[in-house]
């Protein structure tokens, strides 16, 4: 049986294409802690998943919390894939009042929500992504917690594509996150969902997007330098899911949008030339700095400072 540090290494590979591939440019103690968290975070939402259950689902997610607060206090967690994030705890200023923010956005997905709006669009993707990038700042050597709305912000534009990339898969599993005003009302039911309403939600999600990936590379200055290369060719990389729906006039519903290892090369060589130091100061379009406005707000609501 593999050890869990090899566990948290093949989790990453065979989950995120994505994410392995930037992974690798980090250096390897930092690669290390990127994959223990990326693995907690993969074994949280499996565990909703691939519960039996709605009541189990729920179960899981209350064991789940219990053990980050036991955390908090510097008690000992009771699941082994709990130990993922109290190794983490142990070495680096990790809120984690932004773990538990993710776990209720786990909880939130057990309850289908008869109107699903913008605003509760925004605060699911900075649950289950924005706080990845507020737990992940830290590994890659984020001081100044005035970068962590940026580094909520790219996670949010991470999870907006994902969203856009998975509608049929999500529809599926009787979810769907596109909002009723951008959809003309579309919710799920037995029915396959109508593609143009469908299309609708994806051209609008993916611009939303758009000034969450700009408002997040903002603040890539704020990581060691040793980091920024893979954070901003993971970005990018994602953006080009997005690149590619929008080349397939977004239609979604038949075939899941990739970039190929030929591309994330290329992505990988764009982001090489940005200069070490990051680039200079990003300036924000209107666009982004509401986006960054959104991530500021949702990183305090949560209890981070």
């Amino acid at each position: 049986m593999l050890d869990k540090d090899a566990e948290a290494g093949a989790s990453i590979r065979r989950h995120s294409r994505s994410f392995s591939f930037a992974s690798r440019l980090l250096p390897r103690d930092k690669r290390a802690d990127v994959e223990r968290l990326y693995a907690w975070c993969r074994w949280c939402d499996d565990g909703v998943d691939a519960a039996a259950s709605p009541r189990e689902a729920v179960e899981f997610v209350d064991r789940a919390t219990s053990d980050v607060r036991r955390i908090a206090v510097g008690q000992s967690p009771i699941a082994v894939e709990s130990r993922w994030l109290a190794e983490l705890v142990g070495r680096h200023d990790m809120p984690l009042a932004a773990a538990l923010a993710l776990l209720d956005g786990m909880r939130s997905d057990l309850v289908p929500a008869a109107g699903f709006h913008e605003p509760d669009l925004l605060r699911y993707c900075f649950r289950v992504a924005g706080t990845v990038g507020v737990l992940m700042g830290p590994i890659l050597g984020l001081d100044d917690r005035r970068y962590l709305p940026h580094a909520a912000a790219l996670g949010m534009g991470m999870q907006l594509t994902n969203i856009a990339r998975d509608i049929a898969e999500d529809w599926r599993r009787s979810r769907c996150y596109l909002p009723v005003e951008w959809t003309a009302g579309l919710r799920p039911d037995h029915a396959p969902p109508d593609p143009e309403r469908v299309r609708q939600g994806v051209r609008t999600i993916l611009a939303a997007a758009d000034g969450f990936y700009t408002a997040g590379e903002a603040g890539i200055g704020g990581l060691a330098p040793d980091c920024r290369l893979a954070v901003r060719a993971a970005a990018r990389i994602y953006q080009a899911i997005g690149t590619t729906i929008r080349r397939n006039d977004f239609q979604v519903l038949d075939e899941r949008a990739r970039v190929s290892t030929l591309g994330k090369l290329r992505l990988f060589a764009l982001a090489l030339l940005v200069p070490p130091g990051g680039g200079g100061r990003i300036l924000l379009d209107d666009q982004a700095t509401r986006a960054l406005a959104v991530a500021e707000r949702l990183v305090a609501e949560c209890g981070v400072s």
